[in-house]
């Protein structure tokens, strides 16, 4: 069977969700099928599995003609973030060598305008990932009063555009299954998941609270502010010699310089995710914002943390939310987030709750399965990794 990986982004390293879902479509596909995947250029992981690859060359032309395209045809904004590349060309020179395909999927709806018209045969699937419809609504309710103007006319393209994806795709995968409905019939869920490693819930961590994600998304960039201008602080007022660690990608200078004021330790960029949340009692989450799954959940799950979060970063994860501790305000967060540091039976129960959840769940080796299964690919469960 051949299939076609089209993604706007080229997948490692995996620090942001689209990258990692395209990585994952990958190891989901490639032991079991022949595999081509065409996106921009990039340095391929030796651990990779064997597919071949077709780099979409960047493309000033391309990226001036989508530009004048989206003001033509009215497409969302976001659009032309995939607009400078080769897309035809890559997906006509990966047809010819590789092709032609039975499947296709194509990662990011911000890719669809410039690729569609080139895909040849077979079944097609978008991954969406989340919908961007509601995570522009998100950032419409963070921004400014003037930006905020923007994001709801953004966000009014954004929903029709994902109305027509669910009439254009055969499937429409997005991570929630409270977000299927954007895209009408064709919508669908299979979640983010996490790999799960042997885990030893006696060995000592070296921090008490932690919080982690890339910094330079929007929601994150909320929740670190609000983590270290209110929560951190209220923190300190009863636990003053509390170790707390934030970490993750394009941490900037301004955050650095908060981190210390705070005496907060900073890790940017984070070499080992499973590790750095092996070493954290307590997560806290504090999302006011964002679409989808928080990934940042579930690797906190797997790794046997207690969490305290809100209710916005439980979104779309009903099987591990009644396990964590649920609080809206900074001082409330505080609170539960210290009585779990001085309850080491309830930590330790609420930790092996929370990473049966998301074994039962979000691991990635039913993931795995799901995703090919949809591809076409018929496989068990025991010959799919993860």
């Amino acid at each position: 069977m051949n299939v076609l990986v089209v993604s706007a982004r080229f997948p490692w390293p995996s620090y942001t969700g689209d990258r990692m879902r395209a990585a994952v479509w990958l190891e989901a596909l490639a032991p079991h099928a022949r595999v081509a995947l065409v996106a921009p250029s990039g340095d391929l992981p030796a651990t990779a599995h064997a597919f071949r690859y077709f780099a979409a060359a960047p493309s000033f032309r391309r990226g001036a003609g989508g530009a004048m395209a989206i003001l033509r045809r009215g497409l969302p904004m976001q659009s032309v973030l995939a607009a400078p590349f080769a897309w035809s060309d890559a997906i006509a020179q990966a047809t010819r060598e590789a092709g032609p395909f039975d499947a296709t999927i194509v990662i990011l709806s911000r890719c669809d305008p410039w690729v569609r018209g080139s895909l040849g045969g077979g079944t097609h699937f978008l991954d969406s990932i989340d919908s961007l419809r509601r995570n522009t609504a998100e950032r419409a309710a963070a921004a400014s009063p003037l930006m905020r103007i923007f994001w709801r006319f953004e966000e009014r393209r954004l929903a029709r555009a994902e109305r027509e994806l669910g009439r254009a795709y055969d499937r429409v995968v997005v991570v929630s299954e409270d977000e299927t409905s954007e895209f009408g019939e064709a919508g669908m869920a299979i979640p983010n998941s996490v790999p799960i490693a042997p885990l030893d819930m006696t060995a000592p961590r070296k921090y008490d609270f932690g919080f982690w994600g890339r910094f330079a998304y929007f929601a994150n960039a909320d929740a670190v502010r609000w983590f270290l201008d209110e929560i951190v602080p209220a923190i300190r007022e009863r636990e003053p010699a509390a170790s707390i660690v934030i970490g993750g990608a394009d941490a900037s200078q301004t955050l650095r310089a908060a981190a210390s004021r705070a005496n907060v330790e900073l890790v940017s960029p984070i070499a080992d995710v499973a590790a750095f949340a092996r070493n954290v009692r307590v997560a806290i989450v504090p999302m006011r914002y964002g679409s989808g799954q928080s990934s940042k959940l579930l690797e906190a799950a797997e790794a046997g943390c207690a969490i305290v979060t809100t209710p916005q970063a439980l979104r779309g994860l009903p099987k591990i939310a009644p396990d964590a501790a649920v609080n809206s305000d900074a001082t409330s967060i505080a609170t539960a987030a210290i009585a779990l540091l001085h309850d080491d039976a309830k930590r330790a129960a609420m930790g092996d709750a929370l990473r049966h959840g998301v074994e039962q769940h979000h691991s990635r080796r039913s993931v795995l399965t799901a995703m090919a299964e949809l591809a076409g690919i018929t496989t068990t469960r025991a010959a799919v990794n993860g």
